[in-house]
């Protein structure tokens, strides 16, 4: 559930009211959740009824590297191309904070709260549908988003099934994607990069059919923790050809 706004996951300086040089004062409201780069907490503009989400950075490298990804991102339309809408980023006693729209429950809280009933195929194609747009949308100005999740798919509001891609603390412009690059939580983790093999935003593509698979079936198709267990998961649900290093490993299901 959400916690106080006075969580010891909040820094200090950003309790309570907090106004900024030729900005409205707002008053932080709840704790939303975090991530391995920072918190989010829901807050108010003081004096009217206006709701953001502001990420808190742990680091403020991640941050401005952050904000650096979502001006990119902002050429576009975020509402048509369902990508979450950035409104500013700021510095307060040196924590750097990005302000978002606020969005409603993640596709992995409304997956876990209906989880023992199967969600109806119209739904996950009209998920789908957006999803791509939004994968699409990035293609076009050349980036990788690199965590998409169930956990980083929201709904807009309680009784709409419009869906926003958000969390772009990883995302990459495609060029810069290397064998080196740790991506992917293990689960949404595409073959090429657990094989080291060149990466493009394909990878992105390989993330979202695992979670459309996820609300599908109601349970991960890939639940590993590890890249061993994962790729033999891989090779246990359909034939897989590996090109690594030259040779070429054809790997077949036991129809048996």
């Amino acid at each position: 559930g959400a916690a106080a706004v006075g969580d010891s996951s909040i820094p200090k300086s950003l309790r309570g009211p907090q106004s900024r040089p030729g900005r409205s004062e707002t008053a932080f409201q709840e704790f939303l959740g975090n991530g391995s780069f920072g918190n989010v907490v829901k807050c108010t503009k003081l004096g009217s009824q206006e709701c953001y989400a502001i990420k808190i950075m742990n680091c403020s490298r991640a941050g401005q590297e952050e904000f650096e990804m979502m001006k990119l991102i902002k050429d576009l339309d975020p509402d048509e191309n369902h990508l979450i809408k950035m409104f500013e980023c700021f510095t307060f006693h040196s924590v750097t904070c990005i302000v978002y729209e606020l969005l409603d429950v993640s596709l992995f809280d409304s997956y876990k709260r209906d989880s023992s009933t199967r969600t109806h195929l119209c739904l996950i194609r009209v998920i789908a549908q957006q999803l791509l747009k939004a994968l699409k949308a990035l293609k076009s100005i050349g980036v990788a988003h690199c965590d998409i999740t169930l956990d980083n798919i929201m709904f807009t509001d309680p009784d709409s099934v419009n869906v926003k891609l958000i969390d772009f603390g990883l995302a990459v412009e495609t060029k810069k994607l290397s064998t080196e690059t740790d991506i992917q939580v293990t689960p949404f983790r595409a073959p090429e990069v657990i094989l080291g093999l060149p990466l493009d935003e394909s990878v992105d593509m390989w993330a979202l059919g695992v979670v459309l698979a996820c609300v599908y079936f109601g349970n991960y198709p890939f639940p590993s923790k590890t890249e061993y267990e994962t790729i033999r998961a891989m090779v246990q649900i359909f034939a897989c050809v590996v090109h690594l290093n030259g040779f070429s490993f054809c790997v077949q299901i036991n129809k048996s």
